[in-house]
């Protein structure tokens, strides 16, 4: 039995091993958080505590079991809690105003337009300065809005339930580029835009539904994968699969529709964007509230902060300087007018991938997140790339879900 010598991560050993003629076994191997002492402190907490390794474990065969399907569309103050105020929904952690990323803003003040709240985005902006007009993040309605998608009362929403839990979540009708208020756009075709939507497209919709049954979201998203969709990108395969299931009850019950429905199907392959992500959080939800899990449930950017949730703490917001994305996911530089990260799409990743907070802190880095680039100005969508999470935020989120075990009183300094 010949034997061999093995080394880790020793290049200069190597090198005088094989000068010697002896081929080292090379081990690749890092170490538990890049050997970063704190880090390691903090994995050795969460990694020791029991109750975490559990609550994975029934967050994940939680998500697992949820199945969410597509089951209405209508108007968002029919279908969403809490939207008969003068509220806007807007994506990412909490925040004022003047803390929304540019992009957002806009978005936000064009929606005040369109509800008629106020004349024009600078009247708006006041209004939402003096709180006459209420800012609430998505998350807390159970709504996912894709880049810089914001939701107001009368905009129209599609309708997602698990059929495990019952859980519902919502996502506005668009194309699901984010530009469903472009920036310059008269405010009469502005309204008329949203007024198609919520018009023709959610009514027809929730007609063919009512006739077919709802579509099951998990199915679409499994096929549309093995035909190599992406999900948080460009879901052309899913979005054309939804189209397939909506056509026989469009033209049954719903024939003047399919003109509008048709319009935004076909137009840059973004429709199914939104309906993914509104499945995605039905699904999360069912793991939300699971004891101790570090499975992380919510991801979201506003354009100035990102921020996680994690299943065994909901409601909490654990945030960082939202990163801007790698252009086209290579590691190019993205172009230079890209906005931080904004929008909601991270949850579709979240649900897909099962993400542990844990191994992001033991890897020293979270998993890359497939998704659109917004131009910094109007939200336009300009391109796609990787983010990640900052780790800050996922050091916070853990320290918060296994806090340090104080010291006895006696106990020396």
């Amino acid at each position: 039995m010949s034997l061999a010598i093995a080394t880790i991560e020793a290049p200069l050993i190597d090198e005088g091993l094989r000068a010697q003629g002896v081929e080292p076994l090379v081990i690749e191997w890092t170490p538990p958080a890049r050997g970063d002492l704190a880090d390691v402190a903090l994995l050795t907490r969460t990694y020791a505590d029991d109750a975490v390794e559990s609550g994975n474990r029934e967050a994940l065969a939680r998500l697992d079991a949820a199945r969410p399907h597509l089951v209405g569309a209508g108007l968002a103050v029919d279908l969403v809690p809490g939207m008969d105020e003068r509220t806007i929904l807007h994506a990412g952690p909490p925040c004022d105003w003047d803390h929304l990323g540019p992009a957002m803003r806009g978005q936000v003040a064009r929606a005040a337009v369109l509800e008629g709240w106020a004349p024009d985005q600078g009247e708006a902006a006041l209004l939402i300065g003096q709180g006459s007009i209420v800012l609430a993040p998505t998350d807390t309605r159970g709504v996912a809005a894709t880049m810089c998608g914001v939701l107001s009362p009368s905009m129209a929403v599609w309708e997602v339930r698990d059929e495990e839990t019952g859980a519902e979540a919502w996502a506005p009708i668009s194309d699901g580029a984010g530009d469903g208020l472009p920036a310059g756009t008269p405010t009469r075709d502005l309204i008329a835009r949203q007024r198609m939507l919520s018009d023709r497209v959610a009514p027809g919709a929730a007609a063919a539904l009512a006739a077919t049954g709802p579509i099951d979201l998990t199915d679409v998203a499994r096929r549309a994968a093995d035909a190599g969709d992406a999900p948080a990108c460009r879901p052309r395969v899913a979005g054309m699969m939804i189209l397939h299931a909506l056509l026989p009850g469009l033209a049954t019950r719903a024939l003047d529709a399919i003109p509008a429905v048709a319009l935004i199907a076909g137009g840059d392959g973004r429709m199914a964007l939104p309906v993914l992500a509104a499945a995605a959080r039905a699904a999360l939800e069912s793991a939300a509230g699971t004891q101790r899990s570090s499975l992380v449930i919510g991801m979201s950017g506003n354009g100035t902060d990102v921020a996680i949730t994690l299943a065994g703490m909901p409601g909490a917001w654990f945030t960082a300087p939202a990163p801007i994305a790698e252009g086209d996911g290579d590691g190019s530089a993205p172009p230079p007018d890209a906005a931080p990260w904004t929008g909601d799409q991270g949850v579709i990743a979240c649900a897909d991938m099962a993400i542990d907070a844990r191994l992001c802190l033991d890897a020293g880095e979270a998993p890359g997140i497939a998704m659109g680039i917004a131009a910094r100005g109007d939200g336009a969508w300009i391109g796609e790339g990787i983010a990640r999470v900052p780790l800050p935020a996922v050091r916070d989120a853990l320290d918060a879900l296994v806090p340090p075990r104080a010291q006895p009183l006696d106990a020396p300094a």
